[in-house]
């Protein structure tokens, strides 16, 4: 038997593509058409390599969730104040929401458009989410140790909260409201870490 032809195509670099075409306009609004022509493979290709557009849909959420989202972590863990950390983010997240280019986050719209209907897709977005939030925890824990946030606070449910009010942030970009209303909610936010 002749082994296969080797792929034409790097897999991570297709993968990013289709994650983008999927971010832009969503998933029912994304044809097979769309993300061919955004991969730049063909139709073969794409079906023996990632399945079917929905199993595709599946493995783009989780390569947002290992890249995108990646920048989140990153600043959440780096060296310094944890609590400094935790306002660098949120800021970062204010001046993409008002940059003009927003498409909200993939996971959120995600959530919105098909978690209800699709097991497999919710829980994708209930694993990043997920990380998003054990990431938060962690650096809350380190401000408690570092002397930064009372010993009794519930690093867990602020977590959680941080976590819905960082969401919440990005789906009012989509609104388009004004840089005015991202401030006051970043400052809202914030006033539970003073």
């Amino acid at each position: 038997m002749m082994p296969g032809r080797p792929k034409e195509f790097d897999h991570e670099e297709a993968l990013g593509k289709a994650m983008e075409a999927f971010w832009k306009k969503g998933y029912e609004a994304t044809s097979v058409q769309d993300l061919l022509d955004h991969m730049g493979i063909n139709r073969g290709s794409m079906y023996d390599t990632f399945g079917d557009k929905n199993a595709l849909f599946v493995e783009a959420v989780e390569h947002y969730g290992r890249t995108v989202m990646q920048r989140a972590y990153d600043t959440l863990e780096a060296p310094g104040s944890p609590l400094g950390n935790v306002r660098r983010l949120f800021a970062m997240w204010a001046d993409y929401a008002v940059s003009g280019e927003c498409r909200g986050c993939l996971i959120t719209n995600t959530a919105v458009e098909l978690a209800p209907h699709d097991p497999a897709i919710a829980e994708a977005v209930k694993s990043a989410l997920s990380l998003l939030e054990k990431t938060f925890h962690k650096t809350l824990d380190r401000s408690v140790k570092a002397g930064e946030l009372p010993t009794k606070t519930n690093t867990h449910a602020l977590a959680r909260f941080l976590t819905s009010s960082g969401q919440g942030l990005i789906v009012m970009s989509k609104a388009k409201v004004s840089p005015a209303t991202i401030k006051d909610i970043v400052k809202v936010t914030l006033s539970v870490i003073q």
